[in-house]
């Protein structure tokens, strides 16, 4: 069985696709991207019996991203012909037609809220009231690591591009969210971890 997580929720999509792989039973695992994604590769571990008759499970990261069709089309031949669990996962919305490359394939798409976005794209000088609004709907609503890895990336690109942003509190307040993301998930935090992402934003924007 073929199966698609796709959309720009990374980390709602990885999350689930995690959960699915550990779902499989005595599974014997290969997870290739797109830089290491190999037609003899793939057709060696989909055709080889498991010694210790495991269940061979081949998870597959940015495969539409492919760029040489000749390539993609031998490796969806052996995707189509396999009895293995095969897991696709892409880091945006695949379009229709890509989709119906595995039309018996199981899809699970999934998206970002609008007011996700709305906070995310709140973070501007001046802007304080609206950002305060923004955060409070969605910080009880939303995964704080997938508000915090929205929030870091408006900020790193910002960092590469014009932003009418001061450069100097901007890097501040990027550096000071990784190591929020750091204590955070280490649990070295003294205080509530929402409440520290808000008062980066405050004094950036502030």
């Amino acid at each position: 069985m073929i199966s698609i997580f796709h959309g720009p929720n990374n980390y709602q999509s990885r999350k689930q696709l995690n959960l699915h792989i550990e779902k499989q039973p005595n599974r014997h695992t290969l997870r290739l991207n797109k830089k290491t994604i190999d037609t003899e590769t793939i057709n060696n571990f989909l055709n080889t019996i498991s010694l210790l008759d495991q269940n061979n499970v081949l998870v597959l990261e940015d495969f539409f991203s492919i760029q040489t069709s000749s390539k993609r089309k031998k490796i969806e031949d052996i995707l189509y012909k396999s009895q293995n669990q095969i897991f696709i996962w892409h880091g945006k919305k695949l379009t229709a037609s890509q989709l119906k490359t595995f039309p018996k394939a199981q899809i699970f798409e999934f998206n970002l809220s609008n007011q996700l976005f709305t906070c995310v794209y709140s973070i501007k000088p001046g802007n304080l009231r609206n950002f305060l609004s923004s955060y409070e709907i969605i910080k009880d609503k939303e995964p704080f690591e997938l508000i915090l890895h929205l929030i870091k990336q408006n900020l790193r690109k910002q960092l590469t591009t014009s932003t009418p942003l001061d450069k100097n509190l901007l890097k501040k307040a990027y550096l000071n969210l990784i190591e929020l993301d750091y204590q955070s998930k280490t649990g070295e935090l003294s205080i509530d971890k929402s409440i520290a992402l808000q008062r980066i934003i405050i004094n950036l924007i502030n």
